[in-house]
């Protein structure tokens, strides 16, 4: 689902970066950052309330689904009266007006039917998948129409109220559930739910900070290049870590009293996670320049000197996503609240001071270094509640690091060796090397080792279930 999803997702950027300028992407990404931080006190968490609920009944439904309702309510009102206060702080009127319509959006997305978290309670992936991409595949519509027709950021606001619409309708019309208005069990909802909000304020501003400043000191145009970096650097990553951290979340909770398997599942889980999340950060700060040109466009040039740090900030990123849903799910939501609140109080200050004492690309640089004590100090609280150890994080995370990093050199080697013309073929030079590099250093690690389970062990699994199909 999210690879289908990030392809659309993929396939509407190209488009609207050439229909669309830096100019109207930054207008809409300062709008969409005070909408983000604003959200999260209207996304409570009330979905993962009930998928780590071991027997939820009806009136959890019903508490859940009146929550999001009110949420969703008290969200578009603020949104509303908040917006010429963001648009005085970018010094952007056209930002007003953007809040004002993507308030509307808030308020029609309170009323999602609730029905849809079964889909991922009960493992129906199927239906999981058809929802999403039903959703996805109708805002990329919406918003690629409206480009062509207005030529300006306005399609982006379209696209993203006409998605939340149809999102609503997909929900009743895929689920049989009607939820009815109730707040028996907001209590029990809410006494999880009040840690999950801080965890998620707070982690927001630790990843989306940076976009504030950002816009403050660079303006709509510098707004737009970091947003479109961000994008494509972080979105290879966030769309594989974001779907195993949705299958894994109730099977974590499930495994809470069996310290064996436990242990196992957060050991396997970050080895698939770091193996991946590595090679596409950095394999993508490493063609930054011929990927931009071929992908984007010369007139988004201005996202090349950042998508290196914004790159290597993904790698890192999925270890802390990872990190933080096994907290969240075993139990330890206390925990990760208050470690993301620390380290908010951190990274605020680093990040504002970067910014009005340097420029873009050194924001961006900062926030890859400030993830690195992130990740450290999260790794720490895992280690110290006991479900794990310090030595198997380690091995987990080792081998993919030592891999990309690998690749990254060897590719940057063969750019400064062997300069090309075009852009095109660059980059399917660089990105065949790369991939060669890392597959080869990954396999001779792994042998090397022993040959442990894995997602090693589990690719080698499969292709020998398919050559033995085949014969």
């Amino acid at each position: 689902m999210r690879w289908a999803i990030r392809s659309v997702g993929l396939l509407s950027t190209v488009i609207l970066a050439r229909l669309l300028s830096p100019d109207d992407f930054g207008v809409v990404a300062m709008a969409m950052v005070a909408v983000a931080i604003l959200q999260v006190f209207a996304q409570s968490g009330v979905d993962l309330a009930l998928l780590r609920s071991e027997s939820p009944q009806r009136e959890h439904y019903d508490a859940a689904w009146t929550l999001e309702i009110i949420q969703g309510c008290v969200l578009a009102t603020v949104l509303f009266v908040s917006a010429p206060f963001v648009a005085g702080q970018f010094t952007d009127p056209r930002v007003e007006e953007v809040i004002r319509v993507l308030a509307l959006s808030a308020l029609i997305g309170g009323f999602q039917n609730i029905g849809v978290v079964n889909f991922r309670r009960n493992l129906d992936f199927r239906r999981e998948f058809q929802f999403g991409v039903y959703k996805k595949l109708s805002t990329f519509m919406v918003t690629v129409v409206a480009a062509f027709t207005l030529h300006n950021y306005w399609a982006l606001v379209v696209g993203q109220v006409a998605g939340r619409f149809v999102e609503v309708l997909l929900s009743y019309r895929m689920s049989d559930f009607r939820p009815r208005l109730s707040l028996a069990r907001v209590g029990e909802i809410w006494g999880f739910s009040r840690w999950l909000i801080l965890s998620r304020f707070t982690m927001l501003m630790n990843r989306q900070f940076d976009r504030w400043v950002v816009g403050l000191v660079g303006g709509s145009t510098a707004m737009g290049n970091y947003f479109i970096a961000q994008d494509l650097a972080s979105s290879p990553s966030d769309e594989v870590v974001a779907p195993m951290s949705r299958a894994a979340f109730p099977v974590y909770g499930r495994l809470r009293n069996d310290p064996a398997a436990l242990a196992d599942a957060i050991r396997r889980m970050l080895s698939s996670v770091t193996a991946i999340t590595f090679a596409t950060g950095l394999g993508i700060a490493a063609v930054a320049e011929d990927f931009v040109h071929v992908v984007l466009g010369a007139k988004w040039i201005g996202a090349v000197p950042l998508m290196p740090w914004l790159g290597l900030f993904a790698a890192v990123y999925g270890v802390v996503r990872t990190l933080d849903m096994f907290l969240i799910a075993t139990g330890g939501e206390r925990a990760a609240s208050l470690l993301a609140l620390g380290f908010a109080i951190f990274v605020v200050p680093v990040l504002w001071f970067a910014g009005h004492t340097g420029d873009v690309v050194g924001i961006a640089a900062t926030k890859a270094a400030t993830v690195f004590v992130l990740v450290t100090a999260l790794a720490g609280v895992v280690v110290r509640s006991g479900r794990t150890a310090a030595s198997a994080l380690w091995m987990a995370v080792w081998p993919p690091m030592v891999a990309a990093a690998t690749m990254f050199v060897c590719v940057k080697m063969l750019q400064a060796t062997l300069p090309l013309e075009s852009h095109l073929i660059g980059l399917l030079r660089d990105s065949a090397a790369g991939a060669v590099v890392y597959l080869g250093i990954s396999t001779l690690v792994w042998v090397l080792r022993g040959r442990p389970s894995g997602i090693e062990r589990d690719l080698v699994v499969a292709v020998r279930r398919v050559v033995a199909r085949k014969r």
